[in-house]
């Protein structure tokens, strides 16, 4: 499905999507738009079989910010496929990105994170975070961190991080008494608290987290 949303000026949105979907072929697209001075904050969680999911975001007012953190599950044989970009179309703006990425068993997970500075647009701030978790041998999680700059006044920087939870963090956690699947969603929920601190909602926070843990 497709869904668009505009940002008037000066206006404070606060967005979460929480992507369950039982399908072999499924196509989520989301359009956002920030005007002068709007602020948007956007989280999406996608533990949805196999997805092909698109975040993308214009700011194309003085001032406008978005704050996106989208995370992706993936387990047993699925395979997800999230591109979240940013463009900015106005002087002032901010945009900040955090995406994560964990893979269970065979899953895979691709995360494409762009930004997207156009000519002019002086003072623009980009900044982008790829995080990528595998917790077997089989599972794939592939982070493409992506900057385009057409202005040279401007302030931007990218990362991106992919790994196996360490070995001996798992140990000393067993040797407290817990069974390496408790241990693994208590290390894997203390990376994603940053994204879970964003939710207000206490019963849709408890439902983001427990979808979250039953893809663990």
């Amino acid at each position: 499905y497709k869904f668009s949303l505009l940002a008037k000026a000066n206006s404070q949105v606060k967005y979460l999507l929480v992507s369950e979907l039982e399908s072999k072929k499924a196509l989520l697209e989301h359009y956002f738009t920030a005007e002068r001075d709007a602020k948007l904050n956007l989280i999406g969680g996608f533990v949805s079989d196999v997805i092909d999911a698109k975040m993308h975001v214009d700011l194309i007012g003085d001032g406008a910010e978005v704050k996106m953190r989208a995370v992706a599950i993936s387990s047993d044989h699925n395979v997800q496929n999230i591109d979240v970009l940013i463009v900015h179309k106005a002087p002032n703006t901010f945009g900040d990105m955090t995406n994560i990425g964990i893979a269970n068993k065979q899953g895979k997970i691709v995360l494409n994170g762009v930004e997207k500075i156009e000519k002019g647009m002086k003072h623009a701030n980009a900044f982008q975070t790829l995080k990528g978790i595998i917790t077997s041998d089989e599972a794939v999680v592939e982070v493409n961190p992506i900057l385009l700059i057409d202005e040279y006044d401007v302030k931007a920087g990218h990362g991106a991080t992919i790994g196996k939870i360490e070995e001996d963090v798992l140990y000393y956690l067993r040797s407290r008494g817990l069974t390496l699947a408790e241990a693994e969603k208590l290390i894997i929920n203390g990376f994603l608290r940053p994204v879970i601190d964003e939710i207000d909602d206490e019963p849709l926070k408890e439902r983001f987290v427990s979808v979250v843990n039953s893809r663990i």
